[in-house]
């Protein structure tokens, strides 16, 4: 067994699997990161009625898109308490409006847009394919996880 220590941050979900459908392609912040490089995305294990409704406001909204792609994740599917993706975190933009304004509307509507916040940048985004049991933290944090874990595939 190789394991590995990788900055990881903690997502609620459904934010954190809006990446994994790629509708979500920056995680907005209220603060700064100078960090850049690998970064792995945690779903956190609480869920509440307002988390599934979020979700399935967003299944029903972005159908079009999702459909017809391994892409769409309901709700009883979505992984709680795992990791579930490897990203590169290229880029910290501190947002002004010209900037804001350049984001898709799927892209505003899974994020907190605001002037004067932080959108962090996902590129080479791959799924976990089977998500590894982890416990978060708060803000960014070393995860050790194990290096032969089964897979990556990238998102689309």
């Amino acid at each position: 067994m190789s394991t590995i220590i990788i900055k990881a941050i903690s997502l609620h979900q459904p934010w954190a699997s809006l990446i994994l459908m790629g509708l979500k392609k920056y995680e907005t912040r209220s603060w700064s990161t100078s960090y850049r490089g690998p970064l792995l995305i945690c779903a956190a294990k609480k869920t509440s009625l307002h988390q599934k409704l979020t979700h399935n406001y967003f299944l029903n909204k972005y159908q079009q898109i999702l459909v017809g792609t391994d892409n769409y994740i309901e709700w009883d599917d979505l992984p709680f308490g795992s990791a579930i993706a490897l990203v590169e975190l290229t880029a910290c933009i501190s947002m002004t409006q010209a900037f804001i304004n350049e984001q898709s509307l799927s892209e505003i509507d899974t994020g907190d847009w605001q002037v004067g916040r932080f959108a962090w940048k996902l590129e080479n985004i791959q799924r976990i394919i089977r998500p590894i049991p982890i416990t978060g933290r708060q803000g960014l944090f070393n995860a050790e996880i194990d290096l032969h874990f089964p897979h990556l595939e990238a998102v689309a």
